[in-house]
């Protein structure tokens, strides 16, 4: 039975990727590498899209999260955290680790925040030197508006870094535009590339905020990775096999049109959307992310024994609900290399999973759903 991931990364990653992490290895100390990581570097640039500096971790993307921190910030600085989820509580969890004092915007989960509420807690707290934001909250599926907080922010002295960890590709994510300092993602989210690589935009205006930030930092030392850069090698080893599969996906988004990679995310994601109100089931965020479909479940439907039911009669994984949510979502992606058909097939197994649960439907009506969005 084949292994079908829905989950929101790591994503499948296409043959073209395997074959390319297959090829020879390029050496990291040779005459090719230079060409080798800056061709990367300049076809990852569309995919936000950005025109800032992008740097490439050898980490996941956690670990670029904490590169933005610690690049950023002195012990003892204000941060304001935006936190709606599992993964906005982890700019929160880096901060405090080094001592920052951090401010938290607190809110439900599946809640999206009103910029105007970071406009008030900046004009409370004026000595803010970075607000930290989550584009796309993987936990419960809604979407923030950068664009909206780019403005707010703009209108102080504090930075904006955002994790767009799961949103690159699925959204764009107009730094420069939008007023965004630093961006992080990583491999093995929108890009289907095994996890390994984070990868990091810097404004100028970061790069100018970095000479007053004191907190520790060696292996994370953007600094180190821009001048390496700059000469083209790594500060360190850097995982070149990772970078191979990475510049074949960019040339399959390449040839999709990035335009045209946004329109099928939202595509799917509505499909997903439509699917499951058909079913007499909610969308759980007020503002969902066409990376994934959070599905809020009734009480008397196990979303533990939905999941375990998908990988044992479909070979399907999709994501459960985190914390306090475990059991009561299922969160289906369609993030990275995924079409029409993968979409009918993971409703297809869904409704076949809550027809085991004793759910009640009209057999099919989910799948005609999709296939009216698809057809349209």
């Amino acid at each position: 039975m084949r292994s079908r991931i829905f989950a929101p990364g790591p994503t499948p990653i296409p043959d073209e990727v395997q074959a390319a992490m297959a090829a020879p290895l390029v050496y990291h100390r040779g005459p090719d590498f230079p060409d080798f990581i800056r061709t990367v570097v300049a076809k990852l640039k569309p995919v936000f899209p950005t025109q800032d500096d992008v740097l490439l971790l050898a980490s996941s993307g956690s670990g670029a999260m904490e590169a933005a921190v610690v690049n950023t910030l002195s012990q003892g600085d204000r941060a304001l955290v935006i936190q709606a989820g599992q993964f906005g509580a982890k700019w929160t969890a880096i901060c405090q680790a080094y001592g920052v004092d951090v401010d938290v915007l607190d809110l439900p989960w599946g809640s999206a925040v009103d910029s105007m509420q970071v406009a008030e807690r900046l004009k409370a707290h004026p000595d803010t030197r970075v607000v930290f934001a989550t584009h796309s909250e993987t936990s419960t599926g809604v979407l923030h508006d950068v664009e909206a907080l780019g403005r707010v922010v703009g209108e102080t002295e504090a930075l904006l870094v955002v994790d767009g960890v799961s949103s690159v590709i699925a959204h764009p994510l107009r730094t420069n535009d939008w007023g965004v300092d630093i961006a992080v993602t990583a491999s093995q989210k929108g890009l289907g590339v095994p996890p390994g690589v984070g990868v990091v935009t810097v404004s100028a205006r970061a790069w100018d905020a970095m000479q007053s930030a004191t907190l520790p930092k060696f292996y994370l030392d953007l600094n180190a990775y821009r001048t390496a850069l700059e000469e083209g090698r790594g500060p360190a080893t850097l995982p070149m096999t990772l970078m191979a599969g990475m510049g074949a996906a960019l040339d399959l988004v390449a040839a999709e049109g990035i335009e045209n990679v946004w329109a099928r995310h939202a595509r799917h994601a509505e499909a997903v959307r439509q699917a499951t109100v058909a079913l007499g089931l909610s969308v759980f965020p007020d503002c969902p992310s066409n990376v994934l479909t959070a599905v809020a479940l009734p009480e008397d439907v196990d979303g533990l024994a939905i999941m375990a039911d998908l990988r044992a009669r479909f070979g399907i994984t999709v994501g459960g609900g985190l914390a306090h949510l475990r059991g009561h979502l299922i969160r289906i992606s369609n993030l990275g290399f995924v079409d029409d058909l993968d979409i009918l097939t993971v409703v297809s197994a869904f409704e076949m999973s809550l027809q085991k649960m004793g759910w009640s439907f009209t057999p099919g009506v989910g799948v005609a759903a999709v296939e009216k969005v698809l057809s349209e």
